[in-house]
């Protein structure tokens, strides 16, 4: 994984390593409320892509897989209280990977891309219980829209 992004600069690595955490942060507090179960099922996620996802994917997950639920607890008690103050901020973090997607191979910004709404997805199902109790802010920042789709060839 690490010669999929070692031509890029110290902080666009950085973002490639913290997006499962940021996307999890986000999704998991867009109804306003961060629940355990959220957090915990994130963590969950994310330990499980550290061996389902790609070879080089799983190695971001790999990177942050043993302190994950640590770091989003972390970054919760940093962020603004205003759930839209939140997201925006958030929001804003992650549209750096739409410049930095095209200065990856190919295949991996796509796997990586994909992987991540996956992420998104499945924490947002998290605290449902299964009944589709999502509210439609959480199923809108889910869909990752913000994130441009990286090109396959």
């Amino acid at each position: 994984m690490l010669n999929k992004i070692e031509h890029l600069s110290a902080s666009e690595q950085q973002l490639i390593m913290d997006a499962p955490i940021l996307v999890s942060t986000l999704v998991s507090g867009a109804d306003g409320d961060f629940s355990r179960e959220e957090i915990a099922q994130a963590a969950k996620i994310i330990h499980i892509k550290t061996y389902s996802e790609t070879r080089d994917v799983s190695g971001v997950y790999k990177s942050i897989d043993a302190y994950s639920e640590d770091t989003i607890n972390s970054l919760i008690a940093v962020l603004p209280e205003s759930t839209l103050e939140r997201t925006q901020y958030l929001t804003e973090q992650l549209k750096g990977l739409n410049n930095i997607f095209p200065k990856l191979d190919n295949d991996f910004a796509h796997q990586l891309f994909t992987s991540l709404k996956e992420l998104a997805f499945y924490v947002s199902n998290a605290g449902d219980l299964g009944v589709g109790l999502r509210s439609e802010q959480e199923k809108e920042l889910a869909k990752l829209s913000f994130l441009n789709t990286p090109e396959v060839e």
